[in-house]
């Protein structure tokens, strides 16, 4: 192998992890905008987060699923925050 393919290969793990941040932030909005409330938005996001398999033997493809998971989940936390962090309305 040449140096270049490990290269690609570290060009690829940044860029993997570069864009799980844009998803978070991509999921937050979308999670607001479809759940209406950050409630909502937190049962939006459990909804569609993918299950994983029955059976986890850590293979490839199974870990690339743990971290599409960790993705939401690290979005259900930002909401979460986002929403505690509110005022609270005195007028209630």
């Amino acid at each position: 192998m040449e140096d270049k393919d490990l290269k690609d290969f570290q060009d690829w793990i940044k860029k993997m992890q570069d864009d799980a941040d844009d998803w978070v932030i991509y999921l937050v909005y979308q999670s607001k905008k479809n759940g209406k409330t950050y409630s909502g938005a937190m049962r939006w996001l459990n909804k569609n987060k993918p299950d994983l398999p029955g059976k986890f033997t850590a293979s490839p493809s199974e870990v690339v699923a743990n971290v599409v998971r960790s993705i939401y989940e690290e979005a259900v936390i930002k909401v979460r925050n986002e929403g505690l962090d509110k005022e609270v309305d005195n007028d209630d």
